[in-house]
C-alpha cells in the first residue's frame, strides 16, 4: 500500500488544527506541520496529534513555504490541507483506492466552502489541488494562491485529474475572517504581484475575490473584468469560476440586468453549467417574472447536475432546483405543485431541512385535519419512530402551531440518549407558545449551558433558545433574564442578531439607541428583529409587540413593510398584512409575490 503524509503551513491555528488532523488519522501515514510563526497554541496542538512540527521564517511566499513543507515529508504521495479544511470522511476510501492504482501524479479534490454563519448547507463549490506524488518533479510558485508547476514546464492537465473527494473549507467564515485578518494580509502581497504584472488574469481574478469576500461589488467587479479582457485562453481551470463571480457581483449591486447578460455570456462559453441557468432563474423569480423563472427552473432539472468543473452551488440541477420550484409555487399559493417539487427535492436529498419544513407548512394548509398533517409529514421518514426524525418532525409540527401533534410525536420516543438537548428545546418552544413562561426559561436556559452535541439534530437550538429566552424577559418584565439571555445571545448568536437584541432591550428600558454604547454593536439584522417581533405577536402581547415595533425605525431595507406584512399574516392578521403591502407600495414603491397574495386574499376574502 502507497504511504501518504499530511503537509500543512499554519500559523495561531489553535481553534483549527485539531480538527484538519483527526480528519485524516485514518489515513496518513505521517504529518508535517510547518509553522510560520504562531504565538498561540498551534504547535503544542500538531505535537500532541503526532506531527512533526518545523519552524519556517515567514517570507511573504506561500509557494516557499509549501515546498518546505513538501520537503520535509517522506511518503509517496503528499496530501496538502490547510489547517481550517477538513477531510471529508467519507472520501478516504477514494484516496486511499487512487493512489493505490493510478498511473497519474496528482489530484483535484471538491472544496466546499462555507461562509457567513456556518451551516451544513450553505456553502459554494470549486475544485482544488490537494494530492501530489512526491517524486521530486513538482514545486509551487506564487506568493498567494500557489500555482504547481513542473521541473520540465509541461502543461500538467494530463498528468492530473479531479477526484471526487471532499475537503471543507471553514476559512471564510463570519467568524475565522474576523480573527484571521485574512484580506488585510492578502491585498498587499497581491498588490504587489500586480506591480510586477498588471494585466496578469488569475491575479486579477484572485484580487477580485478578495474585495467580493468584503462586499465591495464594485471593486470586485473591475478586477473580474479586468481579468476576462486579458484572458487568451478560455480553458483555464478558473475561467468558470471567474464568469460565475461577475454574475454575483452584477446580482448584488442590483444590475439585474447586467446580471443576466453575464450568465447568457457564461452559457454561450460553457453550456453545460447548471448553475449559470439556476441564477438566471433565481434572479427572474427576484424580478417577479414568474413564468420566465419557472421555465427556467424547470431547465435546471432538465439539464441535470454539471460536470464537476463546473459546479458551484451543489444541487442546482437536483434538489435546489426542486425545492426553489417548490418555494415559487407556495409563494403562488398553488400548495398542490409546491408540495409535488418539495417531495422531488426530497427525494434527491432525504435531510434536506428547508424543503421538509416547507413541506411542513404547505400541510398545514392543505389539511384541516391535523392529524393527517402528522402523519403526511412522518411518511418523509424511513422510520418515524427513530428518534432524530421524530425529533425534527416535532420541530416542524411546534412551528405550525400543531403543540399536540408535536407532543405526540415526542411521547413515541423510547431510546433517545444524546439527543436530550434537543428534545428539551422542543418542549420550551411548546411552553412558550402556550404561554407557560415560568416552566419555558428554565429550559431555554438550560439549553443556552449545555455544550452543542457533536452530532446535532436540530440547527440553531442554542441562538434560538437564547432569543426565545430574551422575548420571555420582556414579556415577563424580567431585567435579569433580559441580561443573561444577552450574555447567550452573544455567545451563540452573529453580532447583527446580538445588536438587534441590544436595540429592542434599549427600546425596552427607554434607553436612547443613539447612547454611545449602542453605537459599537454593529448593525442589526432585520431578520431578527422580526423574530424577536414574531415571538412576541405569538405569545398574544400586543401592547409590548407595539411598544417593540420602533426597532423597525432602524432599519434601512425598502423590504421592510413587506417583511412586517408577511409576520401579520402568519399570525392570522390578514387585513393589518394587506394594508403595511399597500403602504410598501405606497411609501416605497415595493411589492413581492407574498405580497401581491395577501393583496388578494384580503379582496377575495
Amino acid at each position: 500500500m502507497a504511504s501518504i503524509g499530511l503537509c500543512m503551513i499554519v500559523k495561531n491555528e489553535e481553534k483549527n488544527i485539531g480538527r484538519c488532523i483527526q480528519s485524516v488519522t485514518e489515513l496518513a501515514d505521517e504529518i508535517v506541520v510547518v509553522d510560520t510563526g504562531s504565538m498561540d497554541n498551534t504547535v503544542l496542538i500538531a505535537e500532541g496529534l503526532g506531527a512533526r512540527v518545523y519552524a519556517y521564517p515567514w517570507n511573504g511566499s506561500f509557494a516557499n513555504a509549501r515546498n518546505f513543507a513538501m520537503d520535509k515529508a517522506e511518503s509517496e504521495w503528499l496530501l496538502l490541507l490547510d489547517a481550517d479544511e477538513a477531510l471529508d470522511q467519507n472520501s478516504i476510501k477514494a484516496v486511499i483506492e487512487f493512489i493505490n492504482t493510478t498511473g497519474l501524479d496528482g489530484a483535484h479534490f471538491r472544496i466546499r466552502n462555507y461562509t457567513g454563519r456556518y451551516s451544513p448547507e450553505n456553502y459554494s463549490l470549486h475544485s482544488g489541488f490537494r494530492l501530489l506524488r512526491n517524486n521530486g518533479k513538482y514545486r509551487f510558485q506564487g506568493e498567494i494562491h500557489e500555482q504547481i508547476v513542473s521541473d520540465d514546464n509541461e502543461n500538467l492537465s494530463h498528468r492530473f485529474t479531479t477526484l471526487d473527494a471532499v475537503v471543507h473549507h471553514y476559512g471564510y467564515l463570519d467568524e475565522t475572517v474576523r480573527e484571521k485578518q485574512k484580506r488585510r494580509r492578502n491585498i498587499p502581497i497581491l498588490e504587489k504581484q500586480l506591480e510586477q504584472n498588471p494585466d496578469e488574469p488569475f491575479t486579477l481574478f484572485n484580487m477580485g475575490n478578495e474585495y467580493l469576500s468584503m462586499q465591495d461589488y464594485k471593486t470586485a467587479l473591475q478586477y473580474y473584468e479586468k481579468a476576462l479582457g486579458n484572458l487568451e485562453n478560455r480553458c483555464i481551470a478558473f475561467v468558470p469560476h471567474l464568469f460565475f463571480r461577475i454574475i454575483n457581483c452584477h446580482e448584488n449591486l442590483g444590475e439585474h440586468e447586467n446580471a443576466l447578460r453575464a450568465i447568457q455570456a457564461g452559457l454561450n462559453e460553457f453550456p453545460r453549467c447548471t448553475d449559470y441557468e439556476f441564477l438566471r432563474a433565481d434572479i427572474l423569480h427576484k424580478c417577479r417574472r414568474y413564468t420566465l423563472a419557472l421555465e427556467s427552473f424547470e431547465a435546471c432539472l432538465k439539464m441535470g447536475s454539471p460536470p464537476m468543473q463546473l459546479e458551484f452551488l451543489p444541487g442546482c440541477g437536483t434538489w435546489r432546483a426542486a425545492c426553489q420550484l417548490g418555494e415559487l409555487y407556495r409563494e403562488l399559493e398553488d400548495y398542490g405543485r409546491a408540495l409535488r417539487y418539495y417531495d422531488l427535492a426530497l427525494s434527491h436529498k432525504p435531510n434536506l431541512y428547508t424543503a421538509l419544513y416547507r413541506s411542513g407548512n404547505v400541510l398545514n394548509k392543505l389539511y384541516p385535519d391535523k392529524s393527517e398533517v402528522l402523519k403526511k409529514l412522518f411518511s418523509y421518514f424511513a422510520n418515524p419512530r427513530y428518534a432524530p426524525n421524530a425529533i425534527v418532525g416535532a420541530d416542524i409540527l411546534a412551528g405550525e402551531g400543531l403543540y399536540t401533534q408535536a407532543l405526540e410525536a415526542l411521547e413515541e420516543l423510547t431510546d433517545y440518549e444524546g439527543l436530550e438537548t434537543e428534545i428539551t428545546y422542543v418542549k420550551a418552544r411548546i411552553l412558550f407558545y402556550r404561554q407557560q413562561l415560568d416552566k419555558a426559561a428554565p429550559l431555554f436556559d438550560l439549553v443556552c449551558k449545555t455544550p452543542e452535541p457533536d452530532e446535532r439534530i436540530l440547527r440553531g437550538t442554542r441562538p434560538l433558545s437564547a432569543m426565545m429566552l430574551f422575548a420571555t424577559g420582556l414579556i415577563q418584565n424580567d431585567t435579569k433574564q433580559l441580561e443573561q439571555a444577552l450574555f447567550y445571545i452573544r455567545s451563540h448568536c452573529c453580532e447583527s442578531e446580538y445588536a438587534a437584541a441590544v436595540l429592542m432591550r434599549d427600546i425596552f428600558l427607554g434607553l436612547s439607541p443613539e447612547d454611545p454604547h449602542y453605537a459599537d454593536e454593529g448593525k442589526p439584522e432585520l431578520a431578527a428583529m422580526l423574530r424577536l417581533l414574531d415571538m412576541l405577536l405569538k405569545c398574544r402581547r400586543f401592547e409590548l409587540f407595539e411598544q417593540m415595533l420602533r426597532v423597525l425605525n432602524y432599519v434601512d431595507s425598502r423590504d421592510v413593510l413587506l417583511r412586517l406584512a408577511q409576520l401579520y399574516d402568519d399570525n392570522g392578521f390578514t387585513p393589518l398584512a394587506a394594508d403595511h403591502v399597500l403602504r410598501s407600495i405606497k411609501e416605497l414603491n415595493t411589492i413581492d409575490a407574498a405580497g401581491a397574495g395577501i393583496l388578494f386574499r384580503q379582496v377575495h376574502s
